[in-house]
């Protein structure tokens, strides 16, 4: 299945090439750096800040802020913000989401500061994911315009983009994978550093979201040889170790996550609207020929077996566990749970136009060359044609009206208040102090019950709601209301003092 000698290293790619490579990666950096916005918003970003500045303060949880006027036997869910779930001790709550790109964002921000530091990490890690396509694609064997071409793909794609200008972990979780399958076929060439190295990466693959385990069997089989694999294990010890500690500490079991029981959440229902989905929305945000290129690849399988079975495993490992998940088929965004793999598809079509273009025997180099500059254009047509349609370039002015109406609230509400307020929980967290109730999980008489009390202390409630949320008023939180103010399309409601 596979030559039993050890891989040489890859041929130099031309100096236009190269040049051209490296205007690409600046015109990325450039695009991405005028487009990302790092905004503590909905429950994704303002969950990874919350998280990134508890970590840059030393901590891993937070007192919670719970009104002392509603004693101690008030539910914690009622004033939990998003991105947050209960502590191990009672009024303290945790980080839910995966410690990775918080590290990252707290690095950042202690060495550039808050503004700089987050944005340069998404900006950087998007980056250096393009890069790492290229080397990756070359380290297949895949020729130096097809890799380009197959980087260029990528770095159009509406799916990666849109997980590239907001503080998400899908674009850090497929840089750091990519880097793991890189250092994995680096350690083939005989190098035992390579393979401690790529051990070390996938620990951070999996610190970064938890589901990066899947890419184990592709590194296994890419790693071979049990002293590489035993390499590969000692240098993700640590990490691995690191990430069962937190785990304890957070959450009281080394394996536990702050997703909770994700079993809950798989259905084999879900696979075969699921599957569709992915096909449709990977055909209309990727190049549709890639879906079918794979198979050109097949009569490669004598030369390049354990390659194509590398790349079959890192694939089908993504897709096969997201399509159970309930949440994959509901809009082309959720995609992105599979970005981390997509690279798997774009390497084995690229394999195959290789394989195809090296038929024309002579002509093979000029063919390669045409087939490369089809795949950027074909890619430059899907960015077209679906980036202004999907709104990706009105992201950041969408999330940045969370940031305006948090700041107003921080001027203008009274430092005591209680805020009401459900999507804009984690923002408002994030921006002020106040103590925010999650009116999505009141009942009436929940509310009812608070207010009674919250008004004899001549404490302050307001609410704070997006177009839309009108009912929380009627359904959750029925009472006297004043609208005060409206910022960014937020309204601010006060509740009256007296019924």
């Amino acid at each position: 299945m596979s030559n039993p000698n050890p891989p040489t290293a890859p041929t130099a790619a031309p100096l236009w090439l190269l040049a051209l490579a490296t205007v690409g990666l600046a015109a990325l950096a450039w695009f991405l750096h005028g487009q990302t916005t790092v905004v503590a918003a909905g429950s994704d970003s303002s969950g990874y800040l919350n998280a990134a500045r508890l970590l840059a303060r030393g901590e891993l949880s937070a007192p919670q802020r719970l009104p002392p006027e509603l004693g101690p036997d008030v539910p914690p869910f009622h004033f939990m913000p998003l991105g947050y779930g209960r502590g191990g001790h009672a009024g303290v709550i945790v980080p839910t989401y995966p410690l990775g790109l918080p590290l990252h964002f707290a690095a950042g921000g202690l060495a550039l500061g808050w503004r700089l530091g987050p944005l340069w990490v998404i900006v950087g890690g998007a980056v250096a994911g393009i890069l790492l396509c290229y080397v990756c694609g070359r380290e297949f064997g895949i020729s130096p315009p097809l890799a380009f071409a197959g980087a260029a793909t990528l770095a159009l794609s509406p799916l990666f983009l849109f997980s590239s200008i907001q503080p998400l972990s899908d674009t850090l979780a497929m840089t750091w994978c990519v880097g793991a399958v890189w250092l994995a076929l680096r350690a083939r060439r005989g190098a035992a550093a390579w393979a401690v190295a790529c051990g070390a990466a996938l620990s951070v693959c999996v610190l970064v979201r938890p589901t990066n385990v899947l890419l184990l069997p592709c590194l296994v089989i890419l790693l071979g040889d049990w002293r590489r694999l035993l390499a590969a294990g000692l240098g993700g010890l640590p990490g691995a170790l690191a990430l069962a500690w937190c785990n304890q500490r957070l959450y009281g079991n080394p394996f536990t996550t702050g997703y909770g029981n994700v079993l809950a959440s798989l259905d084999s229902q879900w696979v075969l609207p699921t599957l569709l989905h992915i096909g449709l929305w990977t055909a209309r945000l990727l190049p549709a020929g890639l879906l079918l290129l794979p198979l050109a690849a097949l009569p490669l399988w004598r030369q390049r077996g354990r390659l194509l079975l590398a790349l079959a495993a890192w694939g089908a490992a993504f897709v096969a566990f997201y399509s159970f998940y309930d949440v994959t088929h509901e809009t082309w965004w959720c995609l992105r749970f599979i970005l981390p793999a997509l690279p798997a598809l774009v390497f084995a079509a690229l394999l195959g136009l290789d394989a195809l273009c090296a038929r024309a025997k002579d002509a093979a180099p000029r063919w390669r060359l045409l087939a490369a500059g089809g795949l950027v254009v074909w890619s430059a047509a899907v960015y077209q044609a679906w980036v202004p349609r999907l709104g990706l370039l009105e992201i950041g002015r969408n999330e940045s009206a969370y940031h305006e109406a948090g700041m107003w609230a921080r001027r203008n509400l009274p430092p005591n208040a209680v805020v009401a307020t459900l999507p804009a929980s984690g923002a408002l967290y994030y921006y002020t102090g106040f103590t925010v109730m999650r009116w999505d999980l009141m009942s009436p008489a929940d509310f009812k019950r608070y207010a009674a009390i919250l008004r004899a202390a001549n404490r302050p409630v307001y609410a704070m709601l997006f177009n839309g949320e009108a009912r929380a008023l009627e359904e959750h939180m029925p009472d006297k209301w004043e609208r005060i103010e409206t910022v960014a399309g937020i309204s601010f409601w006060r509740l009256s003092p007296a019924p």
